[in-house]
């Protein structure tokens, strides 16, 4: 069975503090540093890149062996999602439009890694979560221009071509880069070498990577100020609602189109579970001088771990209720 490791537990802890950190710096210089901007866009591409290399394309097909629960999990997460996230924003944010923003972007975008790790912890099918990440990937590049666009550009007004930058450098660009160097390295190495040892060392890279991206983003800038932070309460309220609704839509959904737990419990975590890492890059591209927008995006993580992890406990218990009346489904195995 899968665990958190030590790295997965303190990331979140780690990325907040090298954000704390960035202020304190910027407070005690007291100067912009525009310099820092290369390195945040160099740092967020191959953070990006980092994030893109494992996912394997070929396992989209997969996915559609199980259609009805692949369309409800798509249906939820790009289509309801957005709607909810927005309109949530709007009852408890919107006198925070950049935290507004900032929650609407790490709400986007759904998770391609920590979701598996829950998904296994509570005994979920996780060949089928396998199989869903080409979909989050692929169809989260190609709509975040509309979301930007109809969503945030009614908070916050958004510079089309800034908007269009963004997108094509830290999305398309890792996107396409990333298919190359996963298909050379594979045949070159062997997907022992790819998924073992290198996808291991391309873990930490991207940590440390997005630590310094981070702490660079908060020290360029001095809009921020201490005090700012506390208004951080609204945000985790917002969070908290977010996750524990879309953990009982996952639960009613699963009930009333019988997908048996297993399934349920995949949809549950591929539609709670976020992806902070993707939407950076374009927050900083798209919002610049807008670092309460960044900082909505790094606390999700601090939230979302621990109600993960009761989520999983939770569901649980539902086992017998979701098995009870039971769609047989056939179970998938990409990697066969």
């Amino acid at each position: 069975m899968a665990r958190l490791t030590t790295k997965d537990k303190e990331k979140p802890f780690i990325l907040i503090g090298a954000a704390i950190l960035g202020i304190i710096i910027q407070n005690i210089l007291d100067t912009d540093f525009p310099w820092m901007t290369y390195i945040i866009e160099i740092g967020v591409f191959f953070v990006i890149l980092a994030v893109m290399l494992p996912v394997e394309i070929k396992d989209i097909g997969g996915a559609f062996k199980k259609v009805k629960p692949t369309v409800i999990v798509i249906i939820v997460n790009f289509i309801v999602i957005p709607l909810f996230s927005w309109s949530m924003g709007w009852l408890i944010l919107k006198n925070y439009p950049e935290f507004w923003v900032g929650a609407i972007l790490y709400t986007l975008t759904p998770c391609i890694g920590w979701y598996l790790i829950f998904t296994d912890l509570a005994e979920g099918d996780v060949a089928w979560g396998i199989s869903l990440l080409p979909w989050n990937i692929t169809l989260q590049i190609v709509l975040m221009p509309l979301y930007l666009y109809f969503l945030i550009g009614k908070v916050i007004p958004v510079d089309f071509s800034a908007l269009v930058r963004s997108i094509v450098l830290f999305l398309v660009a890792p996107f396409v880069l990333g298919f190359l160097i996963q298909k050379f390295m594979i045949r070159t190495k062997g997907r022992e070498y790819f998924f073992g040892k290198f996808k291991s060392v391309l873990g930490e890279v991207k940590l440390w990577a997005l630590v310094i991206v981070i702490l660079s983003m908060f020290i360029s800038q001095k809009s921020l100020t201490i005090s700012e932070i506390n208004k951080v309460g609204l945000l985790i309220i917002f969070l908290i609602i977010f996750f524990f609704v879309l953990f009982l839509l996952a639960v009613v959904i699963g009930k009333i189109f019988k997908l048996g737990y297993a399934d349920t419990v995949t949809m549950a975590f591929t539609t709670t579970a976020r992806n902070s890492e993707a939407v950076i890059g374009v927050a900083v591209a798209a919002f610049p001088g807008h670092p309460l927008v960044y900082m909505a995006i790094i606390l999700g993580p601090i939230v979302e771990l621990p109600l993960l992890l009761i989520i999983a406990k939770i569901i649980m218990q539902f086992r017998k209720f979701l098995d009870g009346n039971k769609e047989v489904l056939p179970l998938v195995d990409t990697h066969k």
